[in-house]
Order: structure tokens, then C-alpha cells, then sequence
């Protein structure tokens, strides 16, 4: 399972942990990174030392911070907040006053403020309601096609993503008729296929590695050697991988 897929369908008791706990690996596993802690295992710190419960929140509070702050961090797209809307949670978290927040975010006046507590408030009444209707027709909804999830740094989320598992491993199968780590027959010019491939392509990159040109240029050819300067425009375009402005590092991003 990606990271993003653990991400998403993550409950939100785990969203707001930012962990979870993988059954089938045994371990407790960050949201935000993907490190896995194996449960049963004694973690070192320092002088002290933590089970692995433990030591996933001492991660989380060290590596990442507060989970409010990375929550607020995601675009829009993922959260459906403004920035002001964001800059105004953050100043609630932290107890400022309507006043002190005014001259922050200069927001007009307290009562301006208040307004947008409660237009807050209206809004996770909303979601609660809507995380419930989703949750029943989920239930009821047993055969429903399910959808490739979206990469949290896509560049831009539209139709190309409207992509169901049946789709994908059809494509797949048809540019990929080899197997999975076989040859790329060719580079199509419908959107959706590109994603399919360069999902598929991107997932050949280890997390939390840097690249050089060379390097990601070996790993494509492997796919691709006709063009597989192509394939690392798109994975860049695309936003599965980033690239230093100088050329110097390539890395995986989802």
C-alpha cells in the first residue's frame, strides 16, 4: 500500500494521531513520511528508550512537528481551507485573543473574527454530516469501481485523474506487455494513459533518496531508452518527483 493510499483512508482518530497501525506489518507507521516502527521493538533516544507506540509520537513531535500544523500546510485542494482561513485556525489553536488576531491578520475587527468562528464551526458540522453520508454510501455502494488515489503533490487535479484500478491495470498491461518491470511500447498523448505510466514509472524510485540526473536517467531507461528525457519532464510535470534548480538532485515526492 502507497503512503498516500495510508494517508487517505486513514480514520480520523489516525489523522489527527498521524499514525496509524498496520496489521499486516506489525508496526506503527507515520502518516507523514512512511516510517514504519516495528511493534514490540525498543527504540533508543538519548538515554532513554521507547516501545514502539511511543516512539511514533516522539517521531511525529521531532521529525514533523505539530499534526494541526502539517494538515494546514496541504493545499487547498486537500483541505478546502484559504490561507486566511488557515492563518485563523492556527491563531485559535494558540489561544490568541479576537484582538490579538485582528492585528495579525488585519481581518477586519472582533466581531469580523467571531464571524469566521462560526462560519467554522457551521463548517465541521457540515463535514461531519457529509463524512457520514460518504461512510453510508460507501457501505452501500459495496461494487462500486474504485479509483486510483491521487498523489498529495500532483500539480494539478482534474479529469486525468478519474482513473479506477480496472482502467490503470489495463493500461498497464497494454504499454507494459512484458510485465510490470518490462519495456514501455510507447509514450501515448492522452493525459490519463501519461498518468497511469508515470505513476507506474515513479514508483520504481526509493522515498527519501536523492538522484542524481544520471541516475534517474538509468532507472527510466530501463522503461524507455528512446526517450527517457520525456519521461523525466513528466514525472517532474506531473509532480511525482522534484528536481533542484541547478539540476543537481532528483527525488521521489509522493
Amino acid at each position: 500500500m502507497e503512503l498516500t493510499e495510508r494517508f487517505w483512508s486513514a480514520s480520523l482518530d489516525e489523522l489527527m494521531n498521524g499514525y496509524l497501525f498496520d496489521e499486516s506489518l506489525e508496526s506503527y507507521v507515520c502518516l507523514i513520511c512512511g516510517e514504519m516502527f516495528e511493534d514490540g521493538v525498543i527504540y533508543p533516544q538519548g538515554e532513554q528508550f521507547f516501545e514502539a507506540r511511543k516512539f511514533v509520537k516522539h517521531h511525529l513531535e521531532h521529525t514533523h512537528g505539530s499534526m494541526l500544523s502539517y494538515l494546514l500546510s496541504l493545499d487547498k485542494r486537500a483541505t478546502g481551507l484559504t490561507d486566511l482561513q488557515k492563518e485563523l485556525i492556527e491563531a485559535f489553536a494558540s489561544g490568541m485573543s479576537d484582538g490579538d488576531i485582528v492585528k495579525q491578520t488585519g481581518a477586519g475587527s472582533t466581531s469580523t473574527i467571531r464571524n469566521h468562528r462560526f462560519a467554522l464551526k457551521e463548517k465541521a458540522k457540515q463535514a461531519k454530516l457529509f463524512l457520514a453520508i460518504m461512510e453510508m454510501l460507501e457501505q452501500y455502494a459495496s461494487g462500486a469501481p474504485r479509483f486510483i488515489p491521487i498523489h498529495r503533490s500532483a500539480t494539478q487535479v482534474d479529469e486525468r485523474y478519474n482513473l479506477t484500478e480496472e482502467e490503470y491495470a489495463a493500461l498497464l498491461s497494454k504499454y507494459f506487455p512484458d510485465g510490470p518491470e518490462g519495456r514501455l511500447t510507447g509514450f501515448p498523448r492522452k493525459e490519463k494513459r501519461k498518468l497511469a505510466i508515470l505513476r507506474h514509472i515513479a514508483s520504481f524510485f526509493e522515498r527519501k533518496r536523492r538522484y542524481t540526473e544520471k541516475e534517474v536517467n538509468q532507472v527510466l531507461s530501463r522503461f524507455y531508452e528512446e526517450d527517457y528525457v520525456t519521461l523525466r519532464r513528466y514525472l517532474i510535470e506531473y509532480g511525482f518527483m522534484g528536481r533542484e534548480d541547478d539540476g543537481s538532485a532528483y527525488w521521489l515526492k509522493i
